[in-house]
């Protein structure tokens, strides 16, 4: 990570912002109400979604108190001297290398489309991973029969996460995770977990979506109170009265995961019919939707939309949508400003990911696989909604291919200093849809249209790449990028899909996930063995798999 550069007043107040982050870190703890709760570190969709530069939060350092996603990566990539932050208090020995054990996959019993995230929970980040509380919830597509006991579960969480084969993991003698709750989530007939969870910030609560299709289709924001012990994966049980429901749209929601906003305990979410729904009272309540005279939004009707992401310091609500838009909406007016990124219709399947918001420089950046010459990746000024930068990636589905092209991901750099960043996501090459890396730097705050890297991943034009996660390992030092690819993708003497993982503009290492990977999550830089993964599942065959971080064991 680069020093801060030492000019007057800006260094005082990213100081200030450092000091700011080291004493909130000292004792993550929150109170609601009378009552001190502990308050975790959730690691779900949302958590890469929201970045910053350390520079243009300083001069914002109210934003680390209103946003956790901003505190705990602040945490995790300025961590005072000797910081047990994140790291883990035990006393094994550093990770460093790659392990000779593989870690662990267990069948879920189904599979899910892509770009679902599972949810991780990390109990306390100030010490030793816990292998009791520390848990991973996957979502999953089979619908169950609504009410009942017994059967498949469609939503599973494991804990003992940081286990091998062999047993030699953190959680010594273990060889494989145990199941920590399996719940049969199902409240209408059909009903189906299509997008990812999100937990409340102790993780004693999760919050996900039920969708209903067919002629009568209907939406169904959940919150459950899960019970560790309860249900097996073939064995599910019905939540009964530990969890809420409130059917929020007469719509499936195939594509929207759920933003919640933890300060106001409010949850965002869109429809497949293009409106957008407001909810309050989601952890610390009872969740209720809003119909005042801004809520609902209609954003484009009958175009589906992206999870929306929230910059709460502008009041704007970043949302993409199947028309190729990006939309801002104003959440104290109900205000709808948009800024045309892709063509609507034909084979182009217009925003599917959802926003990269910068909160603290007011920019957003989103993908679209086809603007009517090439997939680009556009930066916008939040506030504004103009174009900053478009930087082309590709043919993408401008050639006539249909295919989705998801998020991107930004260097540790750019958290430090956006000029010596870099943004880094899929596209396809040039003239046709195999899979390509692009690799942008920037200029100040504005993206550089002309790519810094660029590489063919595979020669296959049917194999699709999944959006990229970017963690800061500061354990290692390592700066990683993660992402998966769907088929034709040979690892460690295997075929069909694989994860993959980068440390920059460097030759990707491997390992198999046939069928390709969801939406990947990480989840921290313990030195204890085994201890900082990241989590996925397969889009076909139903297998959650956990690998490390250095060299995917």
């Amino acid at each position: 990570m680069n020093p801060m550069r030492p000019y007057g007043a800006m260094a005082v107040r990213a100081a200030v912002c450092v000091a700011v982050v080291s004493s909130m870190a000292a004792g993550v703890w929150a109170q609601e109400g009378a009552t001190p709760r502990h308050t975790g570190v959730p690691h779900d969709w949302s958590e890469r979604h929201i970045v910053f530069s350390r520079d243009a939060l300083a001069q914002h350092p109210e934003l680390i108190y209103r946003e956790p996603r901003i505190l705990h990566q602040a945490m995790q990539r300025w961590q005072a001297p000797n910081s047990n932050v994140f790291s883990g208090a035990d006393g094994l020995s550093a990770f460093a290398g790659t392990f000779s054990q593989r870690d662990w996959n267990l069948a879920l019993g189904s599979h899910v489309i892509a770009h679902m995230y599972p949810a991780k929970f990390s109990f306390d980040p100030a010490a030793a991973p816990d292998c009791s509380n520390d848990y991973v919830v996957f979502g999953m597509l089979v619908p169950g029969i609504p009410g009942a006991n017994g059967g498949q579960a469609n939503l599973v969480a494991l804990n003992n996460l940081y286990v091998n084969s062999s047993g030699t993991g953190f959680c010594s003698g273990i060889k494989a995770p145990t199941v920590f709750f399996a719940y049969n989530a199902t409240t209408v007939t059909g009903g189906k977990i299509l997008t990812s969870p999100v937990l409340s910030m102790d993780g004693t609560k999760i919050a996900f979506v039920e969708s209903v299709a067919g002629t009568s289709p209907q939406a169904i924001f959940h919150v459950l109170t899960w019970t560790k012990g309860q249900g097996a994966i073939k064995n599910a049980v019905a939540p009964g009265a530990s969890m809420t429901s409130l059917t929020f749209a007469p719509a499936s929601c195939s594509a929207s995961s759920p933003w919640v906003d933890y300060g106001a305990d409010i949850a965002y979410v869109g429809s497949d019919k293009g409106t957008l729904y407001k909810i309050k009272g989601v952890f610390k309540g009872t969740p209720t939707l809003v119909t005042d005279n801004i809520w609902p939004v209609t954003v484009h009707a009958n175009y589906n939309l992206s999870p929306p992401v929230l910059d709460a310091g502008r009041s704007a609500l970043m949302v993409g949508s199947s028309d190729g838009s990006l939309y801002r909406i104003d959440t104290t007016t109900g205000g709808l400003t948009a800024l045309v990124v892709g063509l609507r219709g034909g084979p182009t399947p217009g925003i599917v990911g959802a926003p990269i918001v910068d909160v603290a420089n007011g920019t957003t950046f989103v993908v679209s696989a086809n603007d009517g010459t090439s997939a680009v990746l556009v930066e916008a000024d939040t506030s504004a909604m103009t174009q900053k930068s478009k930087a082309r990636i590709g043919l993408g589905s401008a050639g006539g291919t249909k295919l989705n092209l998801y998020e991107p991901a930004l260097s540790n750099d750019y958290f430090t200093d956006p000029s010596t960043g870099v943004i880094r996501l899929c596209g396809t090459n040039p003239a046709d849809t195999n899979p390509w890396q692009y690799s942008f730097g920037f200029s100040g705050t504005t993206m550089n249209t002309t790519a810094s890297f660029s590489q063919q991943l595979l020669s296959s034009t049917t194999a699709r790449c999944t959006g990229w996660t970017e963690f800061f390992n500061a354990t290692l030092g390592i700066d990683f990028f993660f992402f998966g690819l769907t088929q034709d993708c040979t690892a460690k003497g295997g075929s069909g899909g694989c994860v993959a993982e980068t440390t920059g503009d460097t030759p990707m290492t491997t390992a198999t996930v046939n069928g390709g990977p969801s939406g990947i999550v990480v989840d921290n830089y313990s030195n204890a063995a085994e201890a900082a993964s990241i989590y996925l599942t397969t889009e076909t065959g139903g297998t959650g798999y956990k690998f490390t971080q250095n060299g995917l064991q």
